[in-house]
This record gives structure tokens, C-alpha cells and sequence, in this order.
């Protein structure tokens, strides 16, 4: 190969990674919201970068580097913790210059103009507008009822719009395999979804789409946490303290048919559920069954306490410990999960069992309501030799 060529290699190789990173800027120019401070927060959850400057005369810049073609942020006015009330714009950053005009009172209306994938945000912001708004608006008014009757009736209400909002995400994130937002309803969507189908749609997604994706690296890591969970796998295994502060680990129960049960002193439906749960202890325990509680009350370990007492999850049947989350940085939502039980068994709601035989493999996964599938398979599973 002659000087020439090599040198055409090298320009060509610089020139696409000129065109994968690179500068970028947003200018604001937002009526009534003077003095205030916006917020740019971009990056996974648990990695966010977060930038902010004060508006003055109406204006605002602000500045980054990108070391990937794409990144999502939000813009936010108004205080990032006060979701209620603050102010939010999701936005495309891209190496280019972003604009963003218009009035901060009137917050559907404000413009943001940027570059590819900036004109696919606005087109899918255009398309679920009709069901988006007034979600937001209901939303809004559940949260202002002071009573559950209030809540339960405009729950009713937000009812037809929460199954638009289904259907066109779930349309979205399985035709729109060239868009980085598909992945974002992937995300949203794959706590209540088989691995083989998470899997499915996943691979459907251009190269480009599964490196850069609003969540790539969330799926990626789901997928991989999925494929060890699946029935007839060994179950994580994992050693905690537990509520008297000895070892406890999940191995040691080899030889019984176990309940992991994810739950939380603040979760309604989980201690619906735990009145049932003692009566299969009572009913089971000797024959071979035991509870181990996954509690997600890390902040708060005496009401983790206090909800065992009440409930009267007690006897020598029963495991608790606290899931192992650690708050690093509550602004910018990072964590140390390396001790994280419900990131090993992919939990993303609250009650969820899983069933484990006497070999300590997976048989089948529980969610909320499914107490009839488990009841069925515990007899069985303590039958068999």
C-alpha cells in the first residue's frame, strides 16, 4: 500500500470521528423565566452529567463535548426534585448548535430546533401530544386529592389515555428500529416482558441504534441479568446481613422449595399480599418451604422493621434482608449496586416472587396477582424427590 492510500485511510477515519463527537451548544431564549436557573441533565441514570446557568435578559447558553454521536438530556427549569412543578423539555444533543424559543408559561409551545434526531423528538412529541397532555394535566390533579376516592376517580379518567400511551409505545419501540428513542420504550416497557421478547425487538435495532440508544446500555445489561433468570436456571446467589444481623445466604437453603419475595414496608400491595404468604408458611413450612424477604428499604430500615412485626413475618422460616441499595449521589442518581439482590433478579416492581426448587433452580416468576400460579406449583415442587 503506497503513502497516498494510507493517507486517504487516515483523513477518512479522522473525518467519521469528527462526525461522531464533537461540540455542541444550546441557545435559549425563553420568555418569563428571568433569573432562573436551567438545568441540563444528559446521560444514563446512575452516570448523568448535570450542567446549569442563570437566564439573564431572557437568554441562556450552554456548552458541552460529546464523545458519541447522540446523547439525551432534559432541560429543566425550577427544581430538578419538585417533577411536579418544575419545568421540562427533553432534548436531542447532537455536535451541533441547539435553539430552544419561546414562552416558559406556556410549556407545550416551546420550540427546539436541532439536528436529525432532534426532528425525531419533536415528531414523536407531535404524535403523542393528542394523549400526552391531558395525562400530564390528570397526573397533576391525582396528585393534588386529598382523599383515595379523589385519586380513584381520576385514575378512571387518565385510563383511555394510559392505553394510548400504551399502544403507541409499544408501536414505536417495535417499527422504529432506526431511532434512538425506541429504546427508551424498550426500557420503559421490559419490566413486564419475557426475555425472548425483550431479546426479539432488541436485535431488531440498527447497530447504530443499539451503541448510541437513549437506554442501550440498560438493555444490554437487562438482557444479560434476563438470561439468568429464566426458569430452570440456578438461582443468583447471594450473602446479606439479616434483620438480626447475621450472614445469610441464599445457597444454604439448597434442599428446600424456596419464596424470594421482593417487597417494601411502603408497597400497599405487598403487605396485601403477606397475610397470604404466612398461610403457606403455616401450611408448607414443615414440609420444606421457606420465605426469604427481599426488603427495598435501604433508607429506611426501621419501618423495614416495623412492617416484619405487624405483618407477623416471623419464625425460623423466614430469611430478611434489605436488597443492598446505596445512594452515592441522590442529585446526580448514582449508586453502588455491586451488593444490589434486585438488580440480580431484574426487578422493576413491587410485589415480585420468584420460585426456586430444591436444587436452587428458578422455576417460575410471580408478579402482583399471580398468587394462584404460585400456590399451584409449591405442593409439587415438595413432593418431588
Amino acid at each position: 500500500m503506497n503513502k497516498k492510500s494510507i493517507l486517504l485511510i487516515l483523513l477518512s477515519t479522522l473525518a467519521l470521528g469528527a462526525n461522531a463527537q464533537g461540540k455542541y451548544t444550546i441557545k435559549g431564549n425563553l420568555q418569563n423565566a428571568e433569573g432562573q436557573k436551567i438545568y441540563l441533565y444528559s446521560g444514563d441514570m446512575g452516570n448523568m452529567d448535570i450542567d446549569s446557568t442563570i437566564i439573564a435578559n431572557g437568554k441562556f447558553t450552554l456548552n458541552g463535548e460529546l464523545d458519541t454521536p447522540f446523547k439525551c438530556g432534559n432541560l429543566i427549569l425550577g427544581n430538578p426534585k419538585d417533577y411536579l412543578n418544575a419545568k421540562s423539555w427533553q432534548i436531542a444533543l447532537e455536535p451541533t448548535t441547539i435553539t430552544i424559543t419561546g414562552d416558559a408559561n406556556k410549556q407545550d409551545a416551546v420550540s427546539i430546533k436541532g439536528e436529525k434526531a432532534q426532528d425525531d423528538l419533536n415528531k414523536m412529541k407531535e404524535e403523542m401530544e393528542p394523549f400526552q397532555k391531558p395525562l400530564t394535566e390528570l397526573n397533576k390533579q391525582y396528585y393534588a386529592q386529598q382523599t383515595q376516592a379523589g385519586r380513584d376517580s381520576i385514575s378512571a379518567l387518565m385510563e383511555p389515555y394510559r392505553k394510548q400511551y400504551k399502544d403507541y409505545t409499544d408501536k414505536f419501540m417495535k417499527t422504529r428500529t432506526d431511532s434512538y428513542f425506541a429504546t427508551q420504550f424498550l426500557n420503559m416497557s421490559k419490566g413486564n416482558m419475557t426475555y425472548e421478547d425483550v431479546k426479539a425487538i432488541w436485535e431488531s435495532y440498527s447497530p447504530d441504534v443499539q451503541k448510541y440508544g437513549v437506554c442501550a446500555q440498560d438493555i444490554k445489561s437487562e438482557l444479560e441479568v434476563l438470561a439468568k433468570v429464566r426458569p430452570g436456571k440456578p438461582a443468583p446467589d447471594f450473602t446479606a446481613k439479616d434483620i438480626n444481623g447475621k450472614p445469610f445466604t441464599l445457597s444454604s437453603l439448597k434442599g428446600k422449595v424456596v419464596i424470594i419475595d421482593f417487597w417494601a414496608s411502603w408497597c400497599v400491595p405487598c403487605r396485601k399480599s403477606n397475610p397470604h404468604m404466612r398461610e403457606l408458611y403455616n401450611k408448607y413450612h414443615k414440609k420444606g418451604l421457606d420465605m426469604v424477604y427481599v426488603s427495598d428499604d435501604d433508607s429506611k430500615p426501621e419501618r423495614w422493621r416495623k412492617a416484619v412485626e405487624q405483618d407477623q413475618l416471623i419464625g425460623d422460616g423466614f430469611h430478611h434482608v434489605l436488597r443492598g441499595y446505596k445512594v452515592i449521589d441522590p442529585v446526580k442518581y448514582t449508586a453502588d449496586k455491586a451488593n444490589d439482590i434486585s438488580d440480580k433478579y431484574a426487578i422493576h416492581f413491587l410485589p415480585t416472587k420468584y420460585l426456586i426448587d430444591k436444587k436452587g433452580n428458578i422455576i417460575c416468576k410471580i408478579n402482583e396477582g399471580e398468587d394462584a400460579k404460585l400456590d399451584a406449583m409449591i405442593e409439587k415442587l415438595l413432593n418431588e424427590k
